[in-house]
Order: C-alpha cells, then sequence, then structure tokens
C-alpha cells in the first residue's frame, strides 16, 4: 500500500501551468509598429560608465540640479551693506522713503548680477521704517532647495530709520 504523495502549493502551480496559443491571445499576432529613430521617445539608452561623444554633450545638458558655483551670502552682504550705508547715511524718515526702497531694491539686485553665479533667481525686499519706540517682524516663506539656495540679510539703523534688506537667490534648474 502506497500513500499518495502530497503535491505542495509550487508542485501544483507547476503542473497547472500551461501557455497561451495565438488563437487563445489575438493580440500576440498583431505586428509592432515601426518608430522613428529621430524622436525623443525612441532613443536609445547609453551604457553605464561611458562618456557620450562630444557634439551631443552641449545637446544634452539641458537639466542642470546642482550649481557649478555655490552663491556666496557674505559677498552679496558686504554689497548690500556698502550700498544701504552710502544712500541711507544722511536720509531722515519721510514718506519719499518708499521711493528710497524701490531704488535700493533695484540698486542692490543690479550690482548683485554681476558677481559671476550662473542660473540663480534673485529676490531683493526692502523695508523702510520710522525708527520709535515701537517693534517691527518680518517674515517670509518660501520652497526652495537648501543645498542650492540661499539669502542673506542686512540690517541698518540712524538716528530717525530703519532698514531691512533681504537678498534670496534662488538656482534655476
Amino acid at each position: 500500500m502506497q500513500k499518495a504523495e502530497k503535491k505542495g502549493p509550487l508542485e501544483k502551480s507547476k503542473s497547472t501551468l500551461r501557455r497561451k496559443t495565438s488563437q487563445e491571445n489575438p493580440q500576440s499576432s498583431l505586428i509592432p509598429l515601426q518608430r522613428r529613430r529621430d524622436s525623443t521617445w525612441a532613443m536609445k539608452k547609453e551604457p553605464r560608465n561611458q562618456k557620450l561623444p562630444s557634439d551631443r554633450d552641449e545637446q544634452l545638458v539641458h537639466y542642470q540640479t546642482i550649481p557649478e558655483r555655490l552663491f556666496s551670502a557674505d559677498r552679496a552682504r558686504e554689497i548690500i551693506k556698502r550700498i544701504v550705508d552710502e544712500r541711507l547715511e544722511s536720509v531722515e524718515y519721510s514718506c519719499a522713503c518708499a521711493d528710497i526702497s524701490r531704488e535700493l531694491s533695484d540698486c542692490i539686485k543690479t550690482a548683485v548680477k554681476k558677481l559671476p553665479y550662473d542660473r540663480y533667481k534673485l529676490v531683493c525686499y526692502v523695508v523702510i521704517g520710522q525708527l520709535k519706540d515701537s517693534g517691527v517682524n518680518c517674515s517670509s516663506r518660501a520652497v526652495w532647495s537648501p543645498t542650492s539656495d540661499t539669502f542673506t540679510e542686512y540690517v541698518y539703523k540712524n538716528r530717525s530709520l530703519f532698514a531691512v534688506c533681504i537678498l534670496f537667490a534662488v538656482y534655476k534648474e
């Protein structure tokens, strides 16, 4: 008397598997469409660790997530300090300070753009207020990459006014 061997789940599945024929699957008899070679969706993948030809290097570098040179917030702060100190040294607070803040913002942005940093978008924020016995809070929010984006600030005070200058440098990917 022989005992019947019990089949495990793998053995059962092996015995019941069979291939579908082309009669059961009508789509298998379809002829695949030819793709154009020059289109972007049909490009061949390059093997790993192989340098691309030099004539294609310029065409393929469209998207760069890391800047070649990181923005120097210290150099930008020195420029802001020099410009603001020169402009606001002898200014008394008045309603004309709104125009001065716009002028300072444009001047700071123009001066910092001359630094050799490519692909950085600069946003300059200048607030001028009267210096009295009151407090002011300035805040901002942004979504950015902490590895490539940065900011710098400078606070100026004289006997009648204060100025808060903030420069944001955001890398354009």
